[in-house]
């Protein structure tokens, strides 16, 4: 499993799909999920708005970019709403990621860290459930892990913080997780 820790904007990445969360309670929708609203010339408001989407957890909703921005797909994770976004929540939504992009055969993917910045959750812990969730769905189906690269994406202001999260998780010592984190362009180790 690669993982690549990208604080570039979404018009930047090429990536067979973008998997970004968004809330019931955020209206127009914020972080990467409000830029690439921006991109689509507010297409997900315009979901929310007519409620074919509505943010709730575990809801899941596939938009075809149709070139707006170099990822072909954006797959748009539910959380519910933003005030009863935690650590656990971030786990079992980065397992369903893990589970539904898989599904779709989807072995390239950038994702977010939804409400990072925008909850009292500690983005360092936030950024640890999420791929721990990611990971324990393929200690589940250890044939798909070495296929998988994922994108962490993260405003400039949260890398460090973001770096530490993918740190305690490699700490953890998660059974088989052979992790290699490289950040940006650069493709340094962290």
């Amino acid at each position: 499993m690669k993982i690549t820790l990208s604080s570039e904007p979404i018009d930047d990445l090429i990536h067979e799909n973008l998997a970004l969360g968004f809330f019931s309670d955020e209206r127009p929708p914020r972080g990467y999920c409000g830029y690439a609203d921006w991109r689509l010339n507010g297409l997900i408001s315009k979901l929310i708005a007519k409620g074919t989407i509505t943010g709730s957890s575990m809801e899941r909703v596939l938009i075809h970019t149709n070139y707006r921005i170099p990822s072909p797909k954006i797959f748009l994770f539910g959380l519910g709403e933003s005030t009863h976004l935690d650590y656990e929540k971030l786990y079992h939504t980065g397992y369903d990621v893990s589970q539904t992009l898989s599904e779709m055969r989807c072995d390239d993917f950038a994702l977010d860290i939804p409400g990072a910045g925008r909850c009292a959750l500690e983005v360092s812990k936030m950024a640890k459930s999420l791929l721990s969730g990611l990971w324990d769905y393929f200690i589940d189906h250890p044939e798909k892990r070495s296929i998988l690269s994922s994108c962490i994406l993260g405003e400039e202001g949260f890398i460090d913080e973001i770096t530490l999260g993918i740190h305690e998780f490699k700490v953890d010592g998660k059974k088989g997780a052979a992790v290699e984190i490289h950040q940006g362009k650069k493709h340094g180790h962290v």
